[in-house]
């Protein structure tokens, strides 16, 4: 017996079908906010160590958001090519699937590559432009588990004032912190 499109969509768990359409909309969500403000500050933790900024961050978290939204996206796409398979029984929905999920294997290599490439290459660019991090014994961003301070000078890392400017390591903090270095 053929069942009709309507039975089919009553054989989808309702709980699946609600994490699916939060999925997409957790999707939305990231991918407007790394429109509107993370790309923006992803892009410029990249270049720090290139900049003549007084003090910069190294932040290793921010440079996974892009990978992360992506796999995101697919996983969002596995569920609704889930739901579409149940309901149409086509086997190209199953097919899309399996390559969905491979994409998302790559892109999680792809993330790990990625983190240990920015890591590496980020700190030997500041070495190199002159910057060095500052130690844990300094002010700056003290208990940050993803993010370090670099400074051209070394007493700006136990300055009172620098920390006061930099509270969670944002590129308007890290300006602040040049304009205020400036006057002095």
């Amino acid at each position: 017996m053929v069942k009709t499109l309507k039975q089919r969509f009553s054989n989808i768990d309702a709980t699946f079908l609600f994490a699916v359409v939060f999925t997409i909309l957790l999707s939305v969500g990231v991918t407007w906010l790394m429109i509107s403000y993370l790309f923006r500050e992803i892009i410029q933790g990249i270049l720090y160590p290139y900049s003549n900024y007084p003090v910069i961050i190294s932040s290793t978290a921010d440079i996974l958001m892009i990978p992360g939204s992506i796999v995101l996206w697919l996983g969002s796409f596995i569920g609704v090519l889930d739901i579409l398979s149940k309901l149409f029984k086509k086997p190209i929905y199953e097919k899309v699937k399996m390559k969905l999920g491979q994409a998302i294997g790559v892109m999680l290599v792809v993330s790990l590559v990625t983190l240990i490439a920015n890591y590496v290459t980020w700190q030997i660019a500041a070495r190199a432009n002159g910057y060095t991090q500052c130690t844990s014994g300094s002010k700056l961003l003290v208990g940050s588990k993803t993010s370090s301070v670099w400074s051209k000078e070394e007493y700006l890392c136990y300055d009172y004032n620098v920390d006061k400017l930099l509270p969670t390591g944002t590129h308007e903090q890290v300006l602040e912190v040049a304009e205020y270095l400036k006057k002095d």
